[in-house]
């Protein structure tokens, strides 16, 4: 067993011994538990990964300065959510912000309600980047020290889209309780959905993987992992079978998740092996 399958061997048992707590406990994704759970779940790659570099002599570059690539990092997972939203209006219903306006009009009022369209969808976006940068960016990076940061040290000598390939469905397995036993993205589809997650998993790492040589650092990824977790659910508001994002029927086809959200990463895919060609077999350049 090499370093990379060790790393991930031991990264899946702890946090499945976790998770199996938590499942015995208390079980729900709706549970006030959960958010404190989903920090601890997710930092256990991140310190596996601390530990294993710090034995083994391997420097993790964590932070690097600002540059455009963090930019990127925050904007890319909006434009992939947006073109997800239009990949998926063959599929469901589309019904716009309708259920946004019922709960602003719940909560503030008509006059609230009736902002215009282009105010709802930047307030949403910018509410998202801004979670992006700050909260969901300390618990994404727990999970990016493991899979770009460690294992893409570990899996660079297999070149560029194998460790992609490696790293991405590890990353996916290692949400598969989750999906199955809790629903999570995936509420009515549970086994087909643990399946499904380490598809959409496979179709991001590569994109984050060139974020974080571009970049410079694994917190290049992280950035874009907590704008994706921030924004990624904003299909969810606007398709018709969508209304309650824990009960949905449609959470195989629609948003970034679902088909036509792997359009769309795939299409993506594409025009980055223009940028990363197969040949490139130790770096994104």
């Amino acid at each position: 067993m090499n370093q990379a399958d060790r790393a991930v061997t031991l990264t899946i048992v702890l946090s499945w011994l976790l998770f199996a707590v938590y499942y015995a406990t208390v079980g729900t994704l709706s549970s006030p538990w959960f958010l404190g759970f989903s920090l601890v779940y997710m930092w256990i790659p991140g310190l596996v990964a601390l530990v294993l570099a710090r034995r083994e002599g391997l420097r993790l570059q964590i932070w690097s300065r600002p540059n455009r690539w963090w930019l990127l990092a925050l904007l890319l997972p909006v434009l992939f959510t947006l073109a997800s939203i239009v990949a998926s209006l063959p599929l469901d219903s589309y019904v716009g912000l309708a259920q946004v306006r019922e709960a602003i009009a719940a909560r503030t009022g008509a006059e609230g309600a009736g902002l215009p369209g282009w105010a709802l969808w930047t307030a949403l976006i910018v509410q998202g980047l801004l979670a992006g940068a700050t909260i969901n960016l300390l618990f994404a990076l727990g999970e990016e020290l493991m899979w770009r940061g460690y294992l893409w040290e570990r899996t660079r000598e297999l070149g560029f889209w194998p460790a992609s390939l490696y790293i991405g469905v590890v990353w996916g397995a290692w949400h598969a309780p989750l999906v199955y036993f809790l629903g999570y993205n995936y509420p009515e589809h549970r086994f087909l959905g643990v399946f499904f997650m380490v598809v959409f998993t496979v179709l991001l790492t590569p994109w984050m993987l060139y974020l974080r040589e571009k970049g410079g650092a694994v917190v290049v990824p992280a950035l874009f992992h907590g704008s994706l977790n921030a924004v990624g659910g904003l299909p969810l508001l606007v398709f018709a079978g969508s209304a309650d994002p824990l009960a949905r029927t449609n959470d195989l086809l629609v948003g970034l998740t679902g088909l036509g959200g792997f359009v769309v990463l795939a299409l993506s895919n594409l025009y980055l092996r223009r940028l990363v060609p197969p040949e490139a077999q130790e770096s994104a350049g």
